[in-house]
């Protein structure tokens, strides 16, 4: 269940408790039905309070359970990064292409599009903007991991995506093999929207001053 589900049904039960309370000066229960009604509200109160206190302790703690839960997704962008330098081979080359034209020309807009969907595009053209201000390898590295429908808005917890985005610069600056640099290349030749990104451009020339500073792989 979504963080967005929960946050539905919570707001209809509030909703239903606020619309019940006008309803209580106008009944007249029997002694069974006080008692009755007596029971419940000390349950509700009771769940009420319990759910505050787990939330707050969720709220405390959701750095470390990111953390661990992105486990498996961080060892995943080491092991993508470490066999891309090994064997200079992009082994996920669609994935690649996919990303590095979703990160700067974000999502396509539909005119069939739920409010839904819009809502989905809208936060994922925010984490666009937070991955394109990554370094040069932040970004490559993102881009040869993850693949856009993974980290797309609704598709991944927020919190899971600020853990991964905070842990994938490269500790040390990669010697990215030329496949790398020639993809880049090729996208631009045939991405219109890559074409007309200043962006994307600056983008490359930090790319090749990064390369010619580096001993390549390959």
């Amino acid at each position: 269940m979504s963080a967005a589900s929960v946050l539905s049904q919570l707001r209809s039960l509030v909703e239903k408790a606020e619309h019940l309370m006008p309803k209580l000066d106008k009944i007249y229960p029997t002694e069974e039905q006080w008692s009755g009604l007596h029971d419940f509200s000390k349950k509700l109160t009771a769940n009420a309070t319990i759910l505050n206190n787990k939330i707050q302790i969720l709220k405390e703690t959701r750095a470390d359970r990111a953390w661990k839960e992105s486990e498996k997704l961080r060892a995943q962008a080491l092991a993508c990064q470490g066999d891309l330098l090994t064997n200079g081979r992009l082994k996920q080359l669609p994935v690649f292409r996919r990303n590095i034209i979703t990160i700067f020309e974000g999502p396509k807009n539909s005119k069939f599009d739920s409010e839904d969907i819009r809502a989905r595009k809208v936060m994922t053209r925010q984490r666009c903007e937070k991955i394109r201000q990554l370094s040069h390898d932040g970004i490559l590295s993102w881009a040869i991991t993850f693949a856009p429908s993974l980290w797309a808005g609704g598709s991944m917890a927020t919190d899971i995506f600020t853990c991964l985005l905070d842990d994938i610069e490269p500790e040390r600056p990669p010697s990215w093999p030329s496949v790398i640099r020639e993809t880049l290349y090729m996208l631009q030749e045939d991405e219109e929207g890559l074409q007309l990104s200043l962006e994307y451009e600056n983008f490359l020339k930090g790319t090749v001053v990064e390369f010619l500073k580096q001993p390549r792989a390959d």
